[in-house]
């Protein structure tokens, strides 16, 4: 079925609108030689974000090393949602381990097999709240969006105009399609059309190499995961909301880089989580539990299961977010749990 986003007449919207995304410019955004800048962090500081993350496992460390039981020998590599070209110049050993792969897995597959299945992906059902009449609504009640304050609301509309829907969004699209266009950075729309994100790129490789590509999630499982599970959603929409608050210049963008080529994970993790708390107070530590507990703990379980017949066979190189891998619901917990070695394997520019 056809749907379209439809545009509400200017007395309905909110007043406090501001123009799109205004923040994210070029400047901001660009980012020549990424560098840690402790003041960035601040509040609360390096050394709490540094102390949030001491009790985080397996912490440090982007590439590990994953042998089965059998000694059959994969790979398993943490990603970053971004074309920042030092981030698509892959490590030679992380090259290496995708040339000689078998089967490179990754998130989510989003290539089409059959026509239906396009059509399919573009008019996922979930994305979109049931159509009705929004000229018999009584109101879009005091503008907020999943409970948070206004000036987030806002930050969140804004997005919504960057990726080509209207002010009225939250109307449109379900809780869980609202979460799922948060999902991409403002400074990535520069280099839209041009440079593909590192996971796809991974991807692109992979096939280069001749390797079978395994999907660990179906396109649209996100949606249908979060149908009927409004609360999820709006937790995952205030922790994605959290990251568009404004910036004067680059240096967040260029720690948040640096930490990443650093194998820095928890250290990003522990930041996000302090960002969060900052913009949120109280209800962000309760809004982050909720959507790790959904984009972490379920989704890993998903993807160990999806993994379990490949790693006897060995050569996976399996390429998820680096968020994905740390913590006690982290992969590499999981794995080791169901009697993988999983060692890290050190990168230069990394710390030991």
């Amino acid at each position: 079925m056809l749907r379209c986003s439809i545009l509400l007449p200017v007395f309905l919207l909110p007043a406090a609108i501001a123009s799109a995304q205004d923040w994210a410019t070029k400047g901001t955004c660009t980012v020549d030689l990424p560098e840690v800048h402790e003041e960035a962090l601040d509040p609360p500081g390096f050394a709490a974000i540094e102390t949030g993350a001491a009790d985080i496992a397996s912490a440090a460390g982007r590439f590990w090393k994953v042998t089965a039981p059998n000694g059959a020998i994969s790979h398993l590599w943490g990603t970053m949602r971004s074309s920042h070209p030092m981030i698509l110049d892959l490590p030679r050993p992380v090259r290496d381990a995708i040339n000689r792969a078998r089967t490179v897995a990754i998130e989510i597959d989003e290539t089409a097999e059959s026509r239906e299945e396009h059509r399919t992906a573009i008019h996922f059902e979930g994305y979109y709240n049931d159509a009705s009449d929004p000229f018999s609504s009584e109101g879009i009640g005091d503008g907020t969006i999943a409970g948070l304050p206004l000036h987030v609301s806002d930050w969140i509309r804004d997005r919504a105009l960057d990726t080509g829907w209207s002010e009225d969004a939250e109307i449109v699209l379900s809780p869980a399609g609202l979460a799922a266009i948060l999902r991409s950075d403002p400074c990535e729309d520069f280099a839209r059309g041009a440079f593909p994100m590192q996971n796809n790129y991974i991807h692109l490789l992979g096939i280069l190499a001749g390797a079978d590509i395994l999907s660990l999630e179906k396109p649209g499982s996100f949606l249908a995961d979060l149908k009927g599970r409004d609360e999820t959603a709006e937790a995952i929409i205030a922790v994605r909301a959290a990251r568009l608050q404004p910036v004067a210049d680059n240096r967040k963008r260029s720690t948040l880089l640096a930490l990443y080529l650093q194998g820095r994970i928890g250290i990003i993790r522990s930041w996000q989580s302090a960002q969060l708390q900052n913009v949120l107070g109280k209800r962000g530590r309760d809004v982050l539990r909720i959507a790790d507990d959904f984009m972490l703990t379920f989704r890993n379980r998903r993807f160990s299961d999806k993994l379990a017949p490949e790693w006897p066979k060995g050569g996976a190189f399996v390429a998820v977010d680096a968020g994905q891998i740390p913590g006690e619901t982290g992969l590499v917990r999981m794995f080791r749990d169901a009697g993988l070695i999983v060692q890290r394997i050190h990168l230069a520019g990394e710390i030991p």
